[in-house]
């Protein structure tokens, strides 16, 4: 690539990039940057990057990651009303996921997983996902994928910038946020804020399920909740590199109110209340010390924060007493560096070097007093050649330690080594067809949650395993492309597949009720942690696309899934997943219409009772959203409005005799909550 095309494309990237570029560069190609030794543009990326623009999370009508996800290919959304929202990646749990904000690992939530309905997308300008690992530039949790939320930016130019975005869910779900941004003497401030205010929802399903003698049904499958949003960035360039500091804050107060318990003649209700802090600082800096080469450091400290608090409520005079309050808190800090020497497309040899270390420690009510640190400090490397122009081929390595185990266990090329080695390629065999291709070995310790979790109350008996031993994989996939395009249309075709082999893999297991102690002997949900021997997936998938003019796309997309293990006796358990993404411009007013499908067939938690394999498959449901589009004031206002949820999906049965759903924490349940029903959203923004 050129070097007055190349410059443009660095500024636009990372977190903070403010450096002025051209009018040209608007129409330039999109450019990524995780997981990358330097930004580089989609179609050059050795790694299939799904990019999710600004424009899909306004068309969407997406409030929270979870709404953005829900409808993409190779990932599910699993909800519980206290768990949140959790995710499926290539058939891989969420604790094999790895969130990142611009690039800074994030802590996850109550239950090993991230809520994504925690992860507001009211500063978010971007969305890249990787799936498959990235074990060798991330480390530890990055074997089923990573996502990197990557926060807005000031556009290069104007010294006052701002916006603001309202939306309204007809729900009951209410979200908006302000932001203001000035240049001050080639430093630019930045500052926003935002809200998201939901009243709660109950599907019919659960209302049928709950007996009351007056009908009152206070518990809800989806808990209302206040969320509040704030964040700052000061940042500015010297010469061709950027720098400065950010800070986000994110708060949430849940309400799960309980139904009139009829131990007490339904006089009164058991309520809680979850308080959730997550704040994250982040210096960094990024650049092109001299040309040809890219340097990025980040030094992050993030804390996380749940408080957990009991009432009871007498249903007669309204009023509520306070009877436990259960408190954790982990911390992590962050420190990443890394220098490349890449000139893309025309050097023959570019190589990566890079640090990466993660301080993690915990305290509070639900973490056993053991928990201390873990620490996980790598060091690695990537090195690339380009061959006849056509061939470009990775190889990384990364030294892994970790303060609990004994990294060696990876056992690179059999020598008992703590070394995590990664392999890409991409071959441009012609104009328009190329291959991807790649393996990465995967590495994760247990977290302290899985090792020192201590989660008891009236329903749930939880707790770690110290035993447990670290997860090892193998993941492997291929894909083969095809892109075409003129000044009219633009055709494209893939097909990929992947497997994942995961050795001694953590989940929730039941305990055996008989060893507890007796007034947890009947509880609705007794788990500890343990190691699966083996653990595999498999995916095939194949998807399309065609462009004309920009008046109209199709996107139409087709998978199948495979998961099996030990705990299946080697039994495949397959599932099916459709997908469409369909775009209209009506040009003589200047508006969009868009369709969002996704189909998402049965899909099976399985496990062995008394030697024997059981299962408890989730039910296939279909998602659909509609919206469409407009500007007004030369672009610069923005209104969607939209309908959410057409086939009115709400809770979707279990079948089967396994004990465990896809929602493990949660304990037995016929139904899962999926949507909450058929709903319209209006959303606009204004930016200045």
């Amino acid at each position: 690539m050129k070097k007055y095309v190349l410059l443009p494309l660095l500024a636009a990237c990372g977190p903070l990039h403010a450096q002025q570029q051209p009018p040209a560069a608007k129409d330039l190609e999109p450019v990524v940057i995780t997981g990358q030794a330097q930004p580089v543009t989609l179609s050059q990326s050795l790694y299939p990057v799904k990019l999710l623009s600004t424009a899909t999370i306004r068309e969407k009508g997406a409030v929270s990651l979870a709404d953005l996800l829900a409808t993409e290919m190779n990932v599910r959304i699993i909800s519980d009303n206290v768990l949140g929202s959790n995710i499926i990646m290539q058939g891989i749990s969420g604790q094999n996921v790895k969130v990142l904000l611009d690039g800074v690992p994030m802590i996850s939530g109550e239950g090993n997983e991230f809520d994504l309905q925690q992860l507001n997308l009211n500063q978010v300008e971007r969305v890249e996902v990787i799936e498959g690992p990235l074990s060798v530039q991330y480390g530890t949790n990055a074997l089923a994928g990573t996502i990197n939320l990557i926060t807005r930016k000031m556009k290069p130019g104007d010294k006052l910038q701002g916006g603001t975005t309202q939306y309204i869910e007809s729900v009951g779900q209410y979200n908006g946020n302000l932001w203001l941004g000035k240049n001050i003497h080639h430093w630019n401030l930045m500052g926003g804020a935002g809200y998201t205010w939901f009243k709660g929802y109950s599907s019919p399903e659960y209302k049928a399920g709950v007996n009351t003698p007056d009908g009152n049904v206070r518990g809800q499958n989806w808990n209302s909740k206040d969320q509040f949003t704030a964040n700052i960035k000061l940042y500015r360039q010297f010469k061709n590199i950027n720098t400065g500091i950010t800070w986000n804050q994110f708060y949430e107060d849940a309400l799960s109110p309980g139904n009139a318990d009829p131990g007490t003649a339904y006089l009164t209700a058991s309520d809680y209340k979850y308080l959730t802090n997550r704040s994250t600082v982040l210096l960094f800096a990024n650049g092109s010390p001299k040309p040809d080469t890219y340097l990025d450091i980040i030094n992050s400290y993030s804390y996380y924060d749940r408080n957990s608090e009991q009432y009871i409520v007498n249903l007669q005079n309204k009023s509520s007493q306070q009877t436990s309050d259960a408190r954790t808190a982990f911390r992590s800090w962050s420190f990443r560096g890394a220098y490349s020497q890449s000139n893309i497309g025309r050097a023959l040899l570019n190589y990566q070097l890079g640090y990466d270390v993660n301080l993690n420690s915990s305290t509070g009510d639900r973490v056993s007093d053991d928990a201390g640190r873990i620490d996980d400090i790598g060091i690695f490397s990537r090195i690339g050649v380009t061959v006849w122009k056509r061939l470009e081929v990775q190889g990384g390595l990364r030294y892994t330690y970790n303060n609990r185990y004994d990294a060696s266990a990876i056992n690179f090329l059999g020598q008992k080594l703590p070394f995590i080695s990664s392999l890409q390629l991409r071959w441009n065999m012609t104009d328009h067809w190329y291959m991807r291709g790649s393996y990465a070995r995967g590495f994760r310790a247990p977290s302290q949650r899985e090792l020192y979790w201590d989660f008891k109350n009236a329903n749930h008996y939880i707790i770690g395993n110290p035993d447990l031993m670290p997860e090892l994989a193998h993941n492997f996939i291929t894909g083969l492309y095809y892109q075409q395009h003129n000044s009219a249309s633009g055709w494209t075709a893939q097909l990929t597949a992947f497997l994942n082999d995961i050795s001694n893999k953590i989940e929730l297991v039941e305990l055996d009720r008989s060893g507890l102690p007796p007034q947890y002997q009947s509880i609705n949900v007794a788990r500890t942690y343990s190691n699966i021997p083996v653990f595999k997936t498999r995916g095939i998938n194949i998807g399309g696309g065609y462009t004309n003019a920009g008046r109209w796309h199709l996107k139409p997309s087709l998978g199948y899934l495979t998961r099996s293990g030990s705990n299946s006796m080697d039994a495949q358990f397959g599932s099916w997943e459709a997908g469409l993404n369909a775009m209209y411009n009506i040009f003589p007013v200047k508006t969009k219409i868009n369709l969002f499908y996704k189909y998402n067939g049965p899909m099976a938690q399985f496990g062995i009772t008394d030697g024997k394999l059981v299962d408890r498959t989730l039910g296939g449901y279909s998602l659909m959203d509609i919206s469409a589009s407009k500007d007004f004031l030369q672009h610069k206002l923005l209104v969607t409005i939209g309908a959410k949820n057409l086939f009115n999906i709400t809770d979707v049965a279990q079948s089967g005799d396994g004990k465990d759903g896809l929602m493990l924490r949660s304990g037995f349940k016929s139904a899962l909550p999926v949507a909450w029903g058929r709903t319209v959203f209006l959303r606009s923004t204004y930016n200045f």
